[in-house]
């Protein structure tokens, strides 16, 4: 076990009130490593009725691959404790807290042969569950469906295609379909996906995946000679939202396309996407589910306060009576920055920024069970260790952001 420290912590006020918001309902956290010279990729978060799991990657010396750290935190921020899975690398996102068994469940690789594996987790942090997923390689995004089962985007590097399963928690294969990248495609994919797992980037590709009505499904990721925003039924392709194509050269596939998407309902997403070093949200946007359409066709102008090849996030969040939508980026002052838009009228009804002097990355953002939001990332400490962080806004907090 790794010797952590807080090394910084602060609750974030934001209006006068009366009663402060209590340390379960809101903390601001950082998280700091005996190893100083070790750094983190923090993946993802869930919440636990004690506290949270957070599975986050790390650098090796043996390994160009990430490894993987599985890290506890309880209801008040403070570290409890952490496991190092030695065996594994690659951990991919998002993760999933089953209620009925309370097992973390995720993705990740052997590292010898990046053959897809499924990790469940206790709430000791006990690996409970080790399951290698034969024929699924390079795990890159993960989900969960309406049916309580694992969505998993993979790519397969001997057929050149993008994988799409649907695993229960148990390791059965549900069903699943395979989607080319496009012949010809091979070196340009290829190295890309590898530069994915290994190389360092402020311009990593957003691979995603999900469902968006029972039965249908979408992945954002390689088919046919694009990075696209692809929707399926898993007996074949219903609809394409067209990002740059591939067949030109390796970093082509940065210029244009889809950060995230959230589903609202029938067709309409709410969109955070980019257009080279330009970065837009659509609140609602209705997208091609069921033909082609171009990614640069959705965007609008750019929002010039987020930083070029920012990570986006979008969760859906109801304050009182009124449903927003919030969408997490980076600015270009290396903050993160947060935007809620009521879905009724379209516009943005409070911002809030997370970040100070050094700067902050984003990894995650949850809702909690109390309607408080979570934001998972990173910051640097002293200019050069990279440290997690985690916070915690309250609901009394977000009304302070809202009114």
């Amino acid at each position: 076990m790794k010797k952590f420290a807080l090394i910084f912590i602060t609750v974030v006020l934001l209006g006068c009130r009366e009663e402060e918001p209590s340390l379960t309902e809101s903390f601001f956290k950082i998280y700091d490593n005996s190893d100083f010279d070790l750094s983190y990729d923090p993946i993802d978060v869930v919440e636990l009725n004690d506290g949270y799991i957070v599975i986050t990657g790390t650098q090796r010396n043996t390994t160009d691959f990430q490894g993987v750290q599985i890290i506890k935190i309880d209801l008040e921020g403070e570290f409890v404790g952490d496991t190092e899975l030695n065996d594994y690398v690659a951990p991919a996102g998002d993760i999933y807290f089953n209620t009925d068994d309370s097992v973390t469940y995720f993705f990740t690789a052997n590292p010898t042969t990046l053959g897809a594996v499924l990790i469940g987790v206790d709430t000791e942090l006990d690996v409970v569950t080790e399951t290698p997923l034969g024929g699924i390689n390079y795990p890159l995004a993960s989900n969960v469906t309406s049916s309580g089962n694992l969505l998993l985007m993979s790519y397969d590097p001997v057929n050149l295609n993008t994988q799409i399963s649907e695993i229960s928690t148990t390791g059965n294969f549900v069903g699943g379909a395979n989607f080319s990248i496009g012949a010809g495609n091979t070196i340009n994919a290829e190295q890309i996906i590898i530069d994915h797992f290994t190389v360092v980037s402020e311009q990593e590709l957003p691979f995603f995946c999900g469902e968006f009505s029972p039965g249908n499904y979408y992945f954002n990721g390689f088919y046919e000679f694009s990075f696209s925003l692809v929707f399926t039924d898993l007996s074949s392709i219903t609809g394409q939202v067209q990002g740059q194509s591939i067949n030109e050269g390796v970093r082509e596939a940065l210029n244009a396309g889809i950060r995230a998407v959230l589903p609202l309902s029938g067709s309409d997403f709410a969109v955070a996407g980019f257009q080279f070093s330009e970065n837009f949200q659509l609140s609602s946007a209705t997208l091609t589910t069921t033909g082609i359409s171009s990614s640069a066709d959705l965007f609008p102008d750019d929002r010039r306060e987020l930083r070029p090849y920012t990570p986006s996030k979008i969760i859906a969040y109801t304050f009182g009576e009124t449903n927003y939508t919030i969408f997490a980026s980076e600015t270009e002052g290396r903050q993160i920055i947060l935007y809620f838009y009521d879905v009724t009228t379209g516009e943005i009804a409070g911002i809030h920024n997370i970040g100070f002097i050094n700067p902050f990355t984003l990894s995650s953002m949850k809702i909690t069970e109390d309607n408080s939001l979570l934001v998972l990332g990173t910051t640097f400490v002293a200019g050069r260790f990279e440290r997690m962080m985690l916070t915690k806004i309250s609901e009394r907090q977000i009304g302070d952001i809202l009114n």
